[in-house]
């Protein structure tokens, strides 16, 4: 029995990479999907095709996280074609890889702005219509549990998901909302292609980057009631990267 069937998700950012993967495979389990995405139309229209492949609904959202107004727009529509929401993922990322000391105050605020603000207004914007009982999962990463290189920014926005998770899981415990974090590790995607070549797969304890639709797997069951007693838990999905420092 597909484990999402008939729930409606938001997933941001899931025109491509892990987003996309996660929507995919909430399609596959049953789930009618809000795709949202804010710059290239084309890459959208790809993925929403492949979503429709599950025989599920899809509606499309071009929305930028930072700005309330456009996600409240977004609000509606889902309101409009879906009726509400049952799930929700902040997904959408960016980043900016640079030294400590050559980090622009531009670059520092757009990436907090997107990363953990964007998270902060979704929800917020949202929680009214995610019915009770239902589950939000926040994508932070390994960068926020060991402090990321060259990515302070990067590295700060995710520990703050971290946070937010907790505080959220018990603000919406009164609701039976279920709030979990996934800390990706290395993922195959254009935002972890810098690393390859460096020497960075042997920090990992299974010597290799993670799949996109590994990560996916992991949501798949923070959204199902096979997690249904877990909130306020960040899951890692990384390869035994943390245990590899000092090996």
């Amino acid at each position: 029995m597909a484990k999402l069937k008939g729930k409606v998700a938001l997933i941001t950012g899931s025109s491509r990479g892990i987003g996309k993967a996660i929507a995919l495979e909430f399609a596959k389990e049953g789930a009618n999907i809000i795709l949202n995405y804010v710059s290239i139309d084309e890459t959208a229209r790809n993925t929403k095709a492949q979503i429709e492949q599950f025989g599920v609904r899809v509606a499309v959202s071009k929305f930028d996280v930072r700005k309330r107004e456009e996600i409240g727009k977004a609000k509606r529509l889902v309101e409009k074609e879906l009726g509400g929401l049952d799930i929700l993922v902040n997904n959408a990322g960016i980043n900016r890889p640079n030294d400590f000391d050559k980090i622009t105050e531009e670059e520092w605020d757009e990436v907090l702005a997107v990363n953990l603000k964007g998270a902060f207004l979704v929800t917020q914007t949202f929680a009214d219509i995610i019915s009770d009982g239902g589950s939000i999962i926040n994508i932070s990463s390994v960068s926020g549990q060991y402090g990321g290189p060259r990515t302070t920014h990067y590295a700060v926005s995710k520990a703050g998901l971290i946070a937010l998770t907790h505080n959220m899981a018990i603000f919406f415990s009164k609701r039976n909302i279920r709030v979990n974090c996934i800390a990706p590790g290395l993922i195959e995607s254009d935002m972890a292609e810098a690393a390859r070549g460096l020497g960075v797969e042997e920090k990992i304890l299974l010597k290799r980057f993670g799949l996109p639709k590994e990560v996916a797997k992991a949501a798949v069951f923070l959204a199902s009631e096979e997690a249904s007693y877990l909130t306020g838990q960040t899951i890692n999905v990384n390869g035994g990267m943390l245990f590899s420092f000092g090996v």
